[in-house]
């Protein structure tokens, strides 16, 4: 996976060397440390996208340098692969309770540790893209909840469009679209972009903005965060923030 970072911490210089090799031309960009205290501290200036850590590593276990790593916001969700040379129950159950993600027992193959660092980065992707998602639908809870108070507050100032919210009220406006329009509505209100919608609705992005348009327009609307906080407001579409 081109680009992405990899933390690889060994307190063996030959093991260190081999793995760096591999994750090179594999396509990694890789970081390497020889004590416990040097893999945390470059975790935290770099944040990689999966850590490679010798269960034995000195100056401080693997064990309590992992836990370290999990304790900290930026770095919790950073897959921990720990590499043992004398892997027991005993220590698997430790490093799993300390946070590990997987384990890899010395010596293995080129191709079962590419495998197992590609499925921890796919977890890190995984997360990082909710996170992202996340942040996306804090943004419009902040600017929908905005939208309602201006509406609700006494005296706001009317709209261009004031002389058709005069004729209609919100649950008029709404009955008025489509079922196609309220279903595009309910996922503007999720947080989705229009190549979003366009792709789980089966529609071409064309076909979107006209829908929206036509919701913009039957709603008397100029935005869609506004028409989300008209629905949210008449009770037609369920949002939670």
């Amino acid at each position: 996976m081109p680009d992405k970072t990899i933390l690889v911490a060994d307190g063996s210089p030959e093991a260190l060397q081999y793995i760096k090799e591999c994750l090179s031309e594999a396509g990694y960009r890789v970081l390497t440390a020889t004590d416990g205290a040097s893999a945390r501290q470059i975790a935290r200036d770099e944040h990689p996208d999966a850590i490679m850590l010798d269960f034995n590593i000195p100056a401080a276990g693997g064990n309590d340098i992992c836990k370290g790593l999990k304790s900290e916001n930026g770095l919790r969700h950073v897959p921990v692969i720990f590499v043992h040379e004398k892997q027991s129950p005993e220590d698997a159950v430790a490093g799993f309770e300390a946070g590990a993600h997987d384990f890899l027992t010395k010596p293995f193959e080129k191709d079962e540790m590419l495998a197992r660092v590609g499925a921890a980065v796919q977890v890190k992707i995984a997360y990082d893209h909710l996170l992202s998602r996340n942040r996306r639908l804090e943004t419009l809870v902040k600017h929908v909840r905005a939208a309602m108070q201006r509406y609700e507050q006494p005296g706001a100032p009317a709209s261009s469009n004031s002389h058709a919210e005069e004729s209609i009220s919100d649950s008029d406006g709404l009955a008025r679209l489509t079922r196609r329009e309220m279903e595009i509505l309910g996922l503007l209100a999720r947080g989705l972009s229009n190549e979003i919608i366009s792709k789980q609705l089966y529609i071409s992005p064309t076909t979107t903005r006209n829908h929206i348009q036509n919701i913009l327009g039957k709603l008397g609307v100029h935005s869609k965060l506004e028409a989300v906080a008209r629905a949210v407001r008449a009770g037609y579409v369920d949002f939670t923030g």
